[in-house]
């Protein structure tokens, strides 16, 4: 009996040895969309639908949403043209910002090309050819589409135009700076939700509030030393989602960590008595902080995810009839 028990913690040890030295699997960025992007892009973004329509929780949220083209005209009038459903028809979009102005979307997504073309050419304002592709451009807003070997390239039209600069290069030819790629390489494989780049304070809506008025402005002057950042989600039955905050001070980050924590636990104090739901929710956030980053990791329960959504549809409905 002892050789076995002994031959056990044995085998043990050596599966923990194994399985620790295995690294987590991380995400394979689609080569083809990656090279689109130019040298200058500052960050990148990307929701992968078709997998989040996959997801039972997925399904609940989008299924809950807000139709998309019932709100504009002009979207009804293109899906009547061509027969393409946002919500069931886009699988992919990947998002690269060129600095605060500009950016690239690229589309992946099932439709009909001769149909969608045809709908471009009868309502763009000019038709150029670049490179040899054809760029549909409404020069009134500076927006341009292209399609490259199947997928959709929209945004302000020098950025589509430097996609379509990038197309033309070898496979391999991928222009992202390093430290981007890295970020992008590092989230967790199977996470539909992720971005990573360079913002700062000044371009986010909270920074349009005043400061003064709410008493935030020693808070508003560490925000303002945030240099970008990272983000990535994963939907299953649960979502769980990391944000990673650069700032160009350690002690900033960890100020902004520890406002952080405390807040989180002030709520709590006020409401665990006459809302579990609200501290479970809370339960579930975790604020932390390494050198000058500031780290949040969410992991919440989809049941309770689905609640909060109900509740708050309810509630928007109580008004509406109001």
């Amino acid at each position: 009996m002892k050789w076995i028990v002994g031959v056990s913690v044995v085998a043990a040890l050596v599966f923990a040895v194994a399985t620790a030295t295995i690294p987590a699997q991380t995400i394979v960025p689609d080569q083809t969309v990656i090279k689109l992007f130019p040298a200058e892009t500052q960050g990148v973004a990307f929701v992968d639908l078709a997998s989040l329509r996959s997801t039972p929780l997925g399904v609940e949220i989008m299924t809950q949403g807000a139709p998309l083209t019932p709100q504009v005209p002009k979207l009804q009038d293109f899906v009547a043209a061509t027969g393409f459903n946002f919500r069931d028809d886009v699988d992919r979009v990947t998002i690269g910002r060129l600095d605060a102005r500009r950016a690239i979307f690229v589309i992946q997504a099932r439709f009909d090309q001769f149909k969608v073309e045809r709908y471009l050419a009868d309502h763009v304002t000019r038709l150029d050819t670049y490179m040899g592709r054809t760029i549909y451009e409404d020069r009134d807003h500076d927006f341009g589409v292209a399609f490259i070997d199947g997928l959709v390239i929209a945004g302000y039209t020098d950025a589509v135009k430097k996609a379509v600069e990038q197309a033309s290069l070898p496979a391999s030819s991928i222009a992202l700076r390093s430290d981007l790629m890295a970020a992008i390489r590092s989230f967790e494989a199977g996470s539909q939700v992720w971005a990573a780049g360079e913002f700062h304070f000044e371009e986010l809506p909270v920074a349009q509030l005043p400061p003064q008025a709410a008493g935030a402005g020693p808070i508003f002057e560490m925000l303002k030393t945030l240099q970008g950042g990272t983000y990535q989600m994963r939907v299953d039955t649960n979502i769980h989602a990391r944000a990673v905050a650069n700032f160009t001070s350690a002690e900033n980050a960890k100020t902004l960590s520890d406002l952080s924590r405390g807040v989180i636990a002030l709520v709590k104090t006020q409401v665990a008595a006459q809302n579990p739901d609200l501290l479970h929710a809370l339960d579930g956030l975790q604020v932390s902080y390494s050198g000058t980053q500031m780290v949040v990791n969410i992991d919440e329960p989809g049941d309770l995810v689905k609640k909060f959504r109900q509740l708050r549809q309810s509630r928007g409905l109580r008004r509406f009839r109001g």
